[in-house]
């Protein structure tokens, strides 16, 4: 296990996902900017989701304070076939170890989502809906090690106000390797590899399944971001600032039933129908 540095929900600097390959929001029209507020503190935290339905963002649980007494929060969302965006309030969150999945004011087009070859609307999950139920597929890390993948976020800014205006994404591939049943990680190295920065926290870590098809699926989230050690004497860590001491991004996958649990205490419903009929 690596050490732990720090977390974006202690920030209310903003850096974000850099040293990656530039690409359009339109594409990706399911990635989430995700703000929490202390309304008492004043404090603005910043994260990345997914959009699972209309009504649905799947985030990190490192968004949200232990203490959500004075919370507010909002998913900034990429409107179909626009260059606008919306801003949705969170209604509720269900936290389930990991994970965070935010009822939200619910998304209003007449048209929700198309399917291929129009870009995805929703992330791409590890299940496909049925009449009766669905069909998960389990993620084994170990699995995934020889696997294309990659992960998607937003560019750099410095602070709040322009992340949220902001509508470039980057995306980045990624080597990724096996570290216990539900966590993985990918060395970085600023020359090839790239880096996220604190606001990726949530981003989707996305994997080709299936060569044949060759679509990527979401298989977890970027869940932390970790530095070298700065006394091994007294056992202290390095407090990372800068996003260039970031040495390891960490992940959490859906290995188990925690993700399916959590989507059905919000609104499952929602999740299994955007499936079916945006893919």
């Amino acid at each position: 296990m690596f050490r732990a540095v720090i977390v974006s929900s202690l920030l209310a600097f903003v850096f974000s996902m850099y040293i990656a390959d530039p690409a359009k929001w339109e594409r990706h029209q399911y990635l989430v900017k995700v703000l929490t507020k202390d309304t008492k503190l004043k404090n603005i935290s910043t994260c990345t989701g997914t959009l699972l339905s209309p009504s649905v963002v799947l985030t990190s649980s490192k968004c949200f304070p232990d203490t959500r007494k004075n919370l507010i929060a909002q998913a900034i969302i990429k409107k179909k076939d626009s260059s606008a965006t919306m801003n949705k309030a969170m209604l509720a969150v269900k936290i389930d170890g990991d994970l965070a999945l935010m009822k939200i004011d619910a998304v209003n087009e007449d048209h929700f989502c198309d399917k291929e070859p129009h870009p995805p609307r929703v992330a791409r999950l590890n299940f496909k809906p049925s009449l009766t139920d669905a069909t998960y597929r389990t993620i084994v890390p170990r699995d995934l090690q020889d696997s294309k993948c990659r992960v998607i976020g937003f560019e750099t800014t410095e602070d709040v106000e322009d992340f949220a205006t902001s509508h470039k994404v980057q995306v980045l591939d990624l080597d990724v390797h096996a570290d216990t049943e539900n966590l993985m990680f990918s060395e970085v190295n600023s020359n090839s590899t790239g880096r996220v920065c604190w606001d990726d926290i949530g981003a989707p870590l996305e994997c080709v399944l299936d060569v044949e098809n060759n679509k990527y699926v979401q298989v977890g989230i970027v869940s932390g971001l970790y530095g070298r050690e700065m006394d091994k004497e007294d056992n202290s860590t390095m407090v990372v600032v800068n996003c260039s001491e970031v040495q390891t991004m960490q992940f959490v996958v859906f290995s188990d039933n925690t993700f399916v649990h959590a989507i059905e205490n919000v609104d499952k419903a929602s999740v299994f129908e955007a499936q079916d009929k945006c893919f």
